[in-house]
């Protein structure tokens, strides 16, 4: 980070901000933009969201710090010509003055005598705020480093009003303190304050809406402003606000990837084996700018090769945050078909470069020799799929049939193709090998992931990847728990997956040919059933682990049940391996 006088650089994926060190922008809340994550359970609403939280929230209303003064304290009214008085009386001895609280209402900040505030930027925008929520046309007589002198309307008025704020420093104690106040109004309200509601004061106070509506148009915006703070802004005013806004909101995130080191580094303490990368660019200036961050939990390790089938999704998704970027994610399937993560990485944008350094990575962390006994699933994006080919020369490589389907469609748009596409997807007589207790012909587990994340994904980068990783310690926490409630040795989604598979094995004629053997028919069609074998030439058993109708049909004939049929790969003791270890817990930003 590279600093001068006066302004400060900030490095980030794509822009550097500076930022003056001496404007206001020290008075926004942002602690809505930490890394404070919530804490999940598998029912909680994920839309409820703290982090956007501030100070113009109606559930922020606290109450003021105790120990306030009166407001009805004697006030005095002085000339300007006489204020340098006030700038060496430092209050008397013993008294104690009211601190400014700013997390209290906007609504509900009103300036007091002796009120001390950190600086004249927070005193403007706390009387910014009382101006707004009365309706009262303040403006600065005199507002510089030294003094902020405020009067309300225009003083050449022949009944000018009363009211008067004089605030100084208090050198001794280095507070910015209101020395006078005449707290008298005889003004009517005003709707209109000019370049009192700055854009700066509206992009602080309506940040919130800006982040959480970022398509809002300027029209809405400006029906917004007034709705909510009772004032007439041009679409300009709102234009500027929210340019303003994102810049805040962007210089901030900004301080997230400088944390990145630090939080790798404490992933790698606190969960021993574990695996985080990070990765900086640096231009001719020596600015670094993020390119990407890879986590791999031992947890995710020992479970996946405990008990997890041997299939992972490959897939990317589109951060929604501010700042721009994708997320790489790689997810196995356990013995309940459930998703399981195994390793994300955050990138800037998906190319080729990324798929190969996190596959890489991946490979490594898995011991996945090759590919040799694996089966990859994913779209067919050109770098995925060249990184595959190159690093996983052995693996079984399915393209998700939604995503070639979409394309095919782009050309052949008849029903009839649509139909004849999909009936040569599922089928099962070629192609797919056999074993891997997985018939899926798409990347529905990696979207399903991406759908669990949708919301976090809106959250800055240390934010997200702190709430996905709570997120997945209590669900881990909670799939150990529920294989309790198992009836039988066999999840619910495998037990509705047989009993789909058999709906209409009623249909189909079992002809016995001697021991395991076995021919079932209904019309035309004829398959050959070995239950010793656990196949069937329909395929589908040997691919999925799950008895076919055919073999449903065989295996009722003789009186036996179909779950005695079952895949080792869907067992509950591999569904109690696969949980058995959870993520470590990790210290907070605050240590």
């Amino acid at each position: 980070m590279a600093s001068s006088s006066g302004t400060k650089k900030v490095k980030g994926p794509d822009k550097v901000y500076v930022r003056d060190e001496d404007s206001d922008d020290d008075l926004i809340d942002f602690s809505f933009l930490d890394f404070a994550p919530e804490t999940f359970k598998p029912t909680s609403n994920l839309s409820d969201d703290p982090f956007l939280n501030m100070l113009c929230d109606e559930n922020m209303l606290r109450r003021t710090l105790d120990g306030m003064g009166d407001d009805d304290q004697e006030v005095g009214v002085k000339d300007p010509e006489h204020d340098h008085i006030d700038d060496q009386n430092d209050g008397e001895v013993g008294v104690e003055y009211r601190v400014h609280d700013p997390n209290i209402h906007w609504k509900q900040m009103k300036p007091v005598v002796g009120e001390c505030y950190e600086s004249p930027a927070q005193l403007r925008f706390a009387l910014t705020n009382y101006a707004v929520a009365n309706g009262y046309q303040l403006w600065f007589m005199k507002s510089d480093r030294h003094r902020v002198i405020v009067r309300c309307g225009k003083i050449y008025k022949k009944d000018p009003c009363p009211f008067r704020v004089y605030a100084a420093w208090q050198y001794n104690e280095r507070t910015f303190q209101i020395k006078s106040i005449c707290d008298i109004h005889l003004c009517a309200r005003n709707f209109n304050f000019g370049t009192l509601v700055s854009c700066n004061w509206l992009a602080k106070q309506y940040l919130k809406d800006i982040i959480m509506k970022p398509q809002m148009t300027l029209t809405e915006m400006k029906e917004d402003v007034l709705r909510m703070f009772s004032v007439n802004v041009s679409k300009g005013q709102c234009h500027r606000a929210r340019t303003k806004a994102r810049e805040m909101i962007e210089g901030k995130l900004e301080e997230h990837y400088a944390n990145l080191w630090d939080y790798a580094a404490e992933i790698l303490r606190s969960n021993p084996g574990s695996t985080c990368k990070v990765r900086v660019d640096s231009n001719a200036s020596g600015m670094n700018y993020f390119k990407r961050f890879y986590v791999f939990l031992k947890a995710f390790k020992d479970g996946w090769n405990r008990g997890c089938k041997r299939v992972i999704g490959l897939d990317g998704c589109y951060l929604k945050g501010q700042i721009k970027g994708e997320l790489l994610t790689a997810i196995g399937r356990d013995a309940d078909n459930h998703v399981y993560p195994i390793a994300w990485a955050v990138i800037d944008v998906e190319k080729k470069d990324h798929w190969t350094w996190f596959i890489e990575l991946l490979v490594a962390d898995l011991d996945l020799d090759y590919g040799r006994g694996l089966v990859v699933i994913s779209d067919q994006h050109k770098g995925l799929l060249q990184a595959v080919t190159k690093l996983l020369p052995y693996v079984e490589h399915r393209q998700c049939a939604r995503n070639i389907y979409a394309n095919f469609r782009k050309k052949y748009t008849r029903l009839e193709l649509k139909n004849l596409f999909w009936e040569a997807a599922n089928s099962t007589v070629a192609f797919f090998s056999h074993g891997y207790a997985c018939e899926a012909i798409e990347n529905g587990i990696s979207e399903c992931f991406n759908s669990m994340i949708i919301h976090m994904r809106k959250k800055p980068i240390l934010t997200m990847l702190e709430e996905i990783r709570i997120y997945l310690m209590n669900r881990f926490y909670h799939q150990a728990a529920t294989v309790s409630q198992w009836k039988g040795d066999y999840g619910p989604n495998t037990l509705e997956k047989i009993k789909e598979f058999g709906k209409h094995m009623r249909f189909w004629i079992v002809i016995p040919s001697g021991g395991a053997l076995f021919e079932t028919r209904h019309g035309y069609s004829a398959y050959k059933v070995d239950l010793d074998a656990h196949s069937c030439s329909c395929r589908l058993w040997e691919i999925s682990g799950l008895p076919c109708v055919h073999a449903q049909a065989a295996i009722n004939f003789t009186h036996r049940d179909p779950t005695d049929f079952i895949s080792f790969w869907f067992h509950k003791d591999k569904f109690i391996e696969t949980y058995r270890d959870n993520i470590l817990p990790v210290n907070g930003s605050n240590m």
